[in-house]
């Protein structure tokens, strides 16, 4: 075969060769594949199918199913992988010493063990140089030159009639009982494994011996070691071996690379006519379009990276408004509570100071006790009048709950109703177990009436094929039969079908049931606010009676009164006022004394509740329209400590209101002048000139406020421009998206042909290894034929043995060389197999 490897090539496929090797055999595991030994006569024979159970797995043997009595029986094998091990246990009843004697006078001993990986028959496996043989006794008829150990490459042959037996397994199989489903192991008679009528193989023809293939001969203990069952196999002789798992377990071909030149180098390497596939310009073309949307991508990315530079300066300018609408509120709330504030507050107790003034306080004080009163039983004339109605509401929508819940079916009801509403699976469900049920019930019984858990799995196995009735329970690996799982499965759905609907119904009723206590619990507080109110009711009315009854506003504005009338009546003897302040004072007292008396005439001018209620009810009217207006216009002077009236200075009538930058730093201030130099000072005109400076600095603060919004407004747009250049960014980074996305379906498609080209060339290859390896074994398998030729020529000469013509295997040399003679046609021949036969049936009558 034509090998045109450049040297990287080679190199590369050396590496990656070398490289699945060593995963291979870390990684390995006997899964599959099949052993099968047979005694050099083929006596008897067994085989073991491997699955992907771990631990060791066993095959037990028909029993008596040899010829030749017992000491030719086997009785089964145990293999186990622990690791790179392979543990093999034979059981049977011939040791590794041999037993009889063949044609040669030499022992006759156990054959190799074979090993088909995969799942092929014996025949295609050895033809395609796949077989792997085990050569572990002192056979003198294998093949297997090179010592014990692990043989790959094998051409197997049989050596039955050399050895007394049986040239055939489909003779082997007449002479015995072969109904057993078990008798090769796991297999039965009529399996497709091995051709009954083809050469019985039995040993190794020829092979290569593995190298470092770990063998070693292993004694029972040493099998029990690695934890063998000693009663798994029974047989008077139990023994094994263990070889290394990658003696057996071939790796996987090596993967090829994905790199154009080297798999153009190796298809060519093989002959295979790369150029008129057209995978060059395939490739090309996915090249031209990966680069084509790559320069896409990087060009959305460009675009996304500028929107993302204007988002950030965006944000900067934001973060200036959001710090400029900062400042301008906090000045707004400073010029509020330092400025605007106190000038207000002071006029307000200008107006409280006014004549009448403590009259009006005494007036405010008694009303809010009225009124605290009033608003107590406002609240439970308000809970009394609305309270039925929410009660009565509220039992109507926990009786209309009640009845819903008294609505929800039973439980055997809803199941019912859903069976009958469910889709076709659940009614399938429904059906198959309404079918396999009854039978289960019947094989149950059966099981029982049988002692079904004291048996082996395979007298289970037995039992079952002799119920005779329509259910199997297991297969004859001992896992659930189809019957068994779809019961199982059924039943779980139906289960799981019938515990949702019981959920669904339970979670019916609980809603209901929470609706129900919910309203039952809002009854309860509503009726017990109810019956609150009702008590309270009249302990509120007592109290504002009580309040009217024993008011005492009256003495208290008397006492006001006589009070003024004493201070009036003290000016004229005060050495400490000069005349204008006794004047300005008398003037004071006296209006304070009538307005006073004026309040005491209203209460006594009629219903002595009616008149208390109009006082309390018109006391904000009073201080604005009466104490305050005289505070503005009150033209009572204002003297210094010396008792001289006050004149304003430049100071008294300068303000200064602040300015601000763009920032809301104060940049400067502006002058304004409130009142006139040497005015004289009253409480009017300071009145004034409080409420004229509170209304500059309330201006003030109203520009911040609007600054604030204006700030705002501003930063607003700026995070929606922003916002509107994060969504262009967004955009490009889709576009971009959206680029590698074709970029990488291209890639795909790319991968995908690769794949398709590394499929063909491997193709390519494992089918010409595959012919190569097809060819090397012809020679092996010709050279095994001839000696299988030469099996069947002793058959001929010798006869088929049949339950006729038993024939036998010599126990001494004598009778060996006795049985052993010329053609037997002749004189001589006719003799001899007389005598020998006879002496043979002689010691079996012994």
């Amino acid at each position: 075969m034509k090998r045109a490897y450049t040297t990287g090539t080679s190199l590369t496929i050396a590496a990656l060769l070398l490289n699945t090797l060593a995963s291979s055999a870390q990684a390995g595991s006997l899964s599959s594949g099949t052993f099968s030994l047979f005694l050099e006569c083929n006596n008897d024979g067994t085989a073991l199918v491997l699955d992907s159970t771990t631990g060791w797995q066993y095959s037990r043997d028909a029993l008596g199913d040899m010829t030749d009595g017992s000491a030719y029986e086997l009785t089964g094998l145990g293999v186990f992988q622990e690791g790179n091990d392979v543990f093999v246990a034979i059981g049977g009843n011939m040791s590794l010493s041999g037993s009889g004697y063949d044609r040669n006078v030499d022992r006759i001993f156990h054959g190799d063990l074979f090993f088909t990986p995969g799942g092929d028959n014996f025949q295609n496996t050895m033809e395609a140089g796949n077989l792997y043989g085990i050569h572990f006794s002192g056979s003198g008829d294998s093949g297997a030159n090179a010592g014990l150990g692990v043989y790959q490459n094998v051409a197997a042959k049989g050596v039955g009639m050399q050895n007394f037996g049986h040239r055939t397994y489909g003779n082997y199989a007449a002479m015995v009982d072969s109904s057993s489903r078990n008798f090769y192991g796991d297999l039965s008679a009529d399996n497709t494994y091995l051709n009954n009528d083809g050469p019985g193989y039995n040993v190794i023809a020829s092979g290569q011996k593995v190298e470092n293939d770990g063998f070693q001969l292993l004694t029972l203990d040493d099998l029990a070691g690695v934890g063998f069952d000693r009663n798994s196999l029974g047989g008077s002789n139990i023994f094994g071996f263990k070889f290394n798992l990658d003696a057996i377990v071939p790796p996987p071909p090596p993967p090829l690379p994905k790199e154009v030149g080297t798999l153009k180098g190796i298809a060519e390497g093989y002959d295979f006519d790369w150029n008129a596939q057209g995978w060059d310009e395939e490739l090309d073309t996915y090249d031209l379009a990966i680069a084509e949307e790559q320069a896409n991508a990087d060009a959305a990315q460009a675009e996304a990276d500028d929107y993302q530079v204007q988002a950030d300066a965006h944000q900067e300018r934001a973060d200036v408004y959001q710090a400029r609408s900062q400042a301008a509120n906090d000045e707004a709330n400073r010029l509020k509570q330092e400025e605007v504030k106190p000038r207000n507050s002071e006029n307000w107790r200008a107006a409280r100071n006014s004549a009448g003034g403590e009259a009006n306080q005494a007036v405010k004080s008694e009303r809010n006790q009225r009124n605290k009163i009033r608003k107590k039983l406002d609240s439970v004339n308000q809970t009394i009048a609305q309270t039925p109605g929410k009660i009565a509401n509220a039992t109507t929508q926990r009786d209309a709950a009640a009845d819903r819940l008294n609505a929800v079916p039973s439980e055997a009801d809803a199941l019912a109703t859903a069976r009958e509403n469910a889709g076709g699976t659940i009614r399938e469900a429904y059906a198959a177990v309404e079918d396999l049920a009854p039978k289960k019930a019947d094989w149950e019984a059966y099981k029982q009436a049988n002692n079904w858990d004291d048996l082996t799995l395979a007298e289970k196995l037995a039992l079952q094929d002799a119920y005779g009735g329509d259910w199997i329970e297991l297969r004859s690996d001992g896992s659930p039969a189809k019957q068994e799982q779809e019961l199982t499965l059924f039943s779980q759905r139906i289960a799981d079908f019938e515990t949702q609907v019981k959920q669904e119904r339970q979670g019916e009723i609980d809603r209901y049931q929470q609706e129900i206590d919910r309203k039952q619990h809002e009854i309860d507080n509503l009726q017990q606010q109810l019956d609150d109110a009702n008590r309270h009711q009249p302990e509120l009315e007592d109290e504002l009676e009580n309040f009217y009854e024993t008011n005492d506003l009256r003495e208290r504005l008397e006492t006001i009164k006589t009070r003024s009338q004493s201070k009036l009546a003290a000016l004229e003897s005060d050495p400490n006022l000069t005349d204008a302040q006794k004047a300005e004072r008398r003037a004071f007292y006296e209006q304070d004394i009538a307005r006073t008396q004026a309040l005491i005439d209203e209460i006594d001018e009629g219903n002595w509740q009616e008149s208390l209620d109009t006082l309390f009810d018109d006391a904000n009217t009073y201080f604005n329209d009466v104490l305050r207006e005289d505070a503005k216009t009150s033209d009572r002077a204002i003297f210094d400590e010396d008792g001289n009236p006050t004149v304003y200075t430049q100071e008294d009538v300068t303000v200064e209101v602040p300015v601000y930058d763009e920032d809301g730093n104060i940049s400067g201030y502006t002058t304004h002048i409130v009142g006139e130099v040497g005015a004289p000072k009253t409480v009017s005109s300071e009145y004034a000139r409080r409420q004229a400076e509170a209304k500059l600095f309330d201006r003030t603060r109203k520009d911040r406020i609007q600054a604030r919004k204006d700030a705002d407004r501003d930063r607003n747009n700026e995070l929606t421009a922003k916002q509107d250049d994060l969504n262009s960014r967004n955009s490009a980074l889709n576009q971009k998206n959206n680029a590698l996305t074709q970029k990488q379906a291209q890639i795909d498609g790319k991968d995908a042909l690769l794949v398709e080209i590394e499929t063909k060339i491997a193709q390519v290859r494992d089918d010409a290894l595959a012919a190569e390896k097809r060819e090397q074994m012809k020679d092996s398998l010709a050279a095994a034929e001839a000696d299988n030729q030469r099996e069947q020529a002793l058959e001929e000469r010798y006869g088929v043995r049949t339950l006729d013509n038993p024939g036998g295997i010599p126990t001494t040399p004598e009778e060996a060389k006795a049985v052993d003679v010329p053609e037997p046609s002749s004189v001589l021949g006719l003799m001899v197999i007389g005598s020998g036969v006879a002496a043979l049936r002689r010691r079996r009558q012994r």
